[in-house]
This record gives structure tokens, sequence and C-alpha cells, in this order.
């Protein structure tokens, strides 16, 4: 008895000195509802891998993976918030985009300097290189004139950035900005 207790004090002694550097790289989950999971080659984890019954969704679009980090809105939002004004030719007038800096979120996830491919509710999907990624100042979109996007109104997340040069967006660069966004594959 004496020694089984002992053992068990020992063994809880070096989880305790192991635990940190094990959960380094586990944080906190959501508390509210997932409205972006960032999966694949990443440092960060906050949820279990994926599970067919209990990620359906992500099933369906035949999406699978070891290590994910989820965020809520509330999540989103503590990573501060960028905003922007984009003019574009389609749109009846400029909009308004704020959230969190694409690069905030990405650190957040443990996921730098790789290359990210988009997935869009609908099942559209892109793929942005690493290099375009340093290149342009993304900003994670959870905004539009400064009302929350919604599903239907090209939310939750709209992926979008600032054209340089201070001018209209092109066709080109339009069409790089994913929304109704809800997944991100790092790597």
């Amino acid at each position: 008895m004496k020694t089984s207790a002992a053992l068990a004090i020992a063994a809880a002694f070096a989880l305790a000195l192991a635990g940190p550097a094990v959960a380094a790289d586990v944080a906190d989950g959501p508390v509210g509802d997932t409205v972006l999971v960032v999966a694949g080659d990443i440092d960060r984890t906050n949820r279990p891998p994926f599970d067919a019954r209990r990620d359906a969704f992500l099933g369906y679009h035949e999406t699978g993976f070891e290590k994910a980090f989820a965020f809520d809105r509330a999540m989103l939002e503590s990573l501060g918030e960028t905003e922007i004004g984009i003019e574009f030719h389609q749109w009846i007038a400029p909009k308004t985009f704020s959230g969190p800096r694409l690069a905030d979120v990405l650190a957040a996830a443990g996921c730098v300097g790789k290359p990210l491919a988009t997935l869009a509710l609908d099942g559209f999907s892109t793929e942005i290189p690493a290099e375009e990624i340093a290149a342009r100042d993304w900003v994670l979109a959870t905004r539009s004139n400064g009302r929350p996007l919604d599903i239907g109104g090209r939310g939750p997340l709209w992926l979008v950035f600032d054209p340089p040069g201070d001018r209209p967006a092109t066709d080109e660069e339009e069409l790089m900005w994913p929304w109704a966004l809800f997944f991100l594959r790092c790597g």
C-alpha cells in the first residue's frame, strides 16, 4: 500500500512537472459557436482530431485532420480588429471590412510561413501561397460596414485584403477573396 501510494504521488508529481511542457501547444477552446477551424501543419491545438460523427459537415467536404485549432467570434475579436475600405466596380458602394489580421489568426494556431487552403460553406476553395500571405495585409473579416457577417450574407467570415495603391480592386483580386469561409488548412 505504501509503495503504491508513493508511486502514485511520484507519478502525479512527474505529470505536474511535465504538464506545462506537454500543454504548451494546447490552448483553450471556443466557448461560443465555432466559426473557423484551422487545421493541418499547425503548432497549437484546442480541439480533438477529426471525428466523422462529430464533424459531419467537415466530412461532407471530405476534410479530415489530426491537429486543429477552433475559433469562436470572441476568440477572433480578442486578436484585435483591423478595418479596411475596399471599392470594387461590381458593388453598389465601397465596403468597410473589419476583423483580425490573418497573420494574427494563423499565429494563434501556430501556422506561420506556410501556404493555406481555404474552404467555404458551399465548397468553394482557394489556395494561397505563403508568399502571397506575406505580401498582403489580409483581414479575416467578421463584419462588413459595421454589421456582423452572417450565413447568407457572405459570412461567417470573408478573407479580404486592401488593394495596394489606393485604387479599386480588380476582378482578379476579388476572385482571391473567399467568403462564407469556415475552414483553413495550413501547410
